[in-house]
């Protein structure tokens, strides 16, 4: 049996195996592995300079001082699935300096791994609170990210928000795109009742909404806006660099903000900017590996096979058939009668 013989059929074979096999790289395998990760561990550090806050132990505002949020993200593999992530997540805000806790945070989501969209269910809260709908998209944005609108939920007004696209910009080498999140002043919280010598404030007339002359302290509530700056790779979705702005102040019944207990200016580090601009490289390969490279080497060897197999039977039956071997000479009667 002739090696073409063999070779040919297994030829065709293979090559219509891998040219089946580049769209369903592309549309099957690609889509399946490029999801958020269910076993995420991550710790990002935010820093602000100059910043004013209350102190809640001595009940005196600080101002001129370093801040520092440390934020951990956590995936709980058990909770997730094939579909859905479940991380939780916990910030832990302070004084640089004197290791006072200014805020925690805490939030549990659950979210489409593919789309980022945010649902609930599996134990999903802001600060333990169950009974908070969140909608739109948390920590994780999706691949393939577009110059529009997105709405991100915001933990502190517990609401999802317009995140506008403001721009292209290069953060670390890449191009990144700039999305702006603004948040009016808004009431947070539940009211609270401070001393009057908390507020600076005289005693107030009669009348006064909120005061309590027996106690001598006032109902106020927390105002809280805020602007969130992220600089997102398109390609991957991931937050390359991040800004939080943020003033909190206390507000009396009779609408005048009487003190500022918070006022930061929060900026992703340098270690950890540079660490997501390396990560968001890495994975950027995965994915012009996964829908480009492979899908097309793919598709081009197999056609390559398939060519060959058909320029090769071309040729076999272009070829003239082998000569007969050539007829041996009759013996002369000579040397038959001898």
């Amino acid at each position: 049996m002739r090696p073409a013989r063999v070779l040919g059929p297994a030829a065709v074979a293979s090559g219509a195996f891998l040219l089946t096999l580049a769209p369903l790289v592309r549309l099957q395998v690609a889509p399946r592995i490029l999801v958020a990760p269910a076993d995420l561990y991550q710790t990002t550090t935010l820093q602000a300079a100059d910043a004013t806050y209350m102190d809640a132990r001595s009940r005196t505002v600080r101002r001129g001082a370093r801040i520092t949020a440390v934020n951990t993200i956590r995936g709980d593999v058990r909770a997730g699935d094939g579909k859905t992530a479940v991380w939780d997540s916990f910030t832990w805000i302070g004084d640089a300096d004197t290791g006072a806790e200014i805020d925690i945070q805490s939030q549990r989501v659950v979210f489409d791994r593919r789309t980022a969209r945010l649902g609930g269910g599996r134990g999903a809260a802001v600060n333990g609170d169950t009974r908070v709908r969140q909608s739109g998209i948390g920590p994780f944005w999706p691949i393939g990210v577009r110059k529009r609108t997105y709405h991100v939920f915001d933990t502190k007004t517990l609401s999802r928000r317009p995140m506008v696209f403001a721009g292209v910009d290069r953060v670390e080498g890449l191009k990144v795109y700039r999305f702006v999140q603004r948040t009016e002043p808004t009431v947070i919280g539940s009211p609270t009742r401070v001393p009057l010598s908390l507020l600076d404030l005289d005693k107030p007339r009669s009348g006064f909404p909120g005061y309590d002359a027996e106690r001598g302290d006032v109902e106020v509530d927390k105002v809280y806006e805020g602007t969130v700056t992220a600089w997102v790779d398109p390609r991957t979705g991931t937050r390359v660099d991040q800004r939080q702005e943020s003033r909190t102040v206390l507000r009396t019944k009779d609408g005048v903000d009487r003190l500022v207990v918070a006022d930061l200016d929060l900026r992703l580090s340098d270690a950890d900017r540079r660490d997501r601009a390396l990560r968001a490289g890495q994975t950027a390969r995965t994915i012009l590996l996964l829908r480009v490279v492979l899908p097309l080497a793919s598709a081009g060897l197999g056609a390559a096979l398939l060519v060959a197999v058909y320029l090769t039977a071309r040729a076999g039956r272009r070829r003239p058939d082998a000569a007969p071997p050539p007829a041996r000479d009759p013996e002369p009667e000579s040397e038959k009668q001898a």
